[in-house]
């Protein structure tokens, strides 16, 4: 039997309009996962208040009939999109106990379709490095064991590759500049798309290079890279 944080977007969306599960019960699988998962260090600012705030809400839309594709899915969200009064470090101690008051433009269009939050997750500081490596809050650990190594998940979008390996959520953001979603993703056995620069907006996410970054999903599945980015 599938457990519900191992739902694609897919499967959860379809679960959700025909009343197979609701949005509070699969954030709560999401966030039993994640306490679980502590040992992959992937989310560093956990947010269960607002992710049940947010299942509910979504839970209500989809009773009224107002669902978009997003809505009620369990998201992680890389560290540097700024997220209104929760921390948002971009890995570093520079930014320690900034909590902007302001939502990126991601977030900000992810949480109006009905996505929900369950935290921050870790990265390379200032998405510097390609083994997430650089954290300030320490290395993200690749699910995959093959022994008692621990193996990187590649970076800087480390956390968002392993939560999303390990099942942690049903997808998360990551940010690419030279490779920092494709290479996580390559690194985990998942799926993650750099958008054609310009496609996603950038208001709102730490700079590491403002000419090539570029937001995009990172998910179980291409259908839901392609949803995801819709």
């Amino acid at each position: 039997m599938t457990h519900l944080n191992e739902l694609t977007i897919a499967a959860a969306r379809d679960a959700l309009r025909s009343g197979e599960a609701s949005a509070t019960d699969l954030t709560m699988a999401c966030l039993t996962a994640i306490d679980a998962g502590d040992g992959l260090n992937a989310f560093v600012h956990k947010t269960p208040e607002i992710a049940l705030e947010q299942a509910r809400a979504a839970d209500a839309r989809i009773k009224a009939g107002d669902a978009p594709d997003m809505c009620g899915i369990p998201l992680g969200i890389k560290d540097l999109f700024c997220t209104k009064g929760v921390p948002s470090q971009a890995g570093s101690r520079i930014l320690e106990g900034f909590r902007p008051e302001y939502e990126s433009t991601v977030t900000t269009k992810l949480f109006d379709s009905g996505a929900v939050m369950l935290g921050k997750l870790n990265m390379d500081e200032f998405a510097m490095g390609s083994s997430n490596e650089t954290s300030c809050y320490g290395n993200a650990i690749n699910p995959w064991k093959i022994d008692d190594r621990n193996l990187t998940p590649g970076g800087s979008s480390g956390g968002s590759a392993s939560a999303v390996a390990a099942d942690l959520c049903l997808a998360a953001t990551g940010t690419d500049t030279g490779g920092s979603i494709r290479q996580p993703a390559a690194f985990t056995g998942i799926v993650g798309i750099k958008p054609t620069y310009g496609r996603v907006s950038r208001w709102g996410v730490v700079a590491f290079a403002s000419s090539l970054d570029q937001a995009g999903p990172m998910t179980k599945t291409v259908r839901d890279a392609a949803i995801m980015l819709g």
